[in-house]
């Protein structure tokens, strides 16, 4: 899968714009967006496909290798950065629930002497 400013895409084709290689993109959640070329990044096998079908716009793409584009979605992967970081996985619920607190007491109030 593509990336454009690091988020994964998927390129949807051009957006009728010959001068400028503008190229309309969908994200996983089915937005889209327009965008020059120049900021999407592919791997390899993507590039070659791209160039298969649009050889004249290819060279505005830029290559980065499989591990890069691994690393890149690995550092968004919510699992992924908590078992880097040693993070246990957090219950669904507490262990114990705190009392109820009034909301008239307040801690820094000094007891009134009688």
């Amino acid at each position: 899968m593509a990336l454009l400013r690091n988020r994964p895409v998927t390129i949807v084709g051009p957006n009728g714009a010959e001068v400028s290689p503008i190229y309309t993109v969908m994200y996983p959640d089915g937005t889209r967006e327009d965008v020059p070329l120049k900021f999407i990044q592919m791997t390899e096998a993507e590039h070659k496909e791209f160039e298969k079908t649009t050889p004249q716009h290819a060279q505005y793409v830029r290559v980065i290798n499989d591990k890069e584009h691994q690393e890149v979605l690995d550092s968004q992967d919510v699992r992924k950065i908590k078992e880097r970081r040693g993070d246990k996985e957090t219950p669904a619920t507490p262990a114990s629930i705190p009392p109820m607190q009034s909301k008239t007491a307040h801690p820094f109030v000094a007891k009134q002497v009688k």
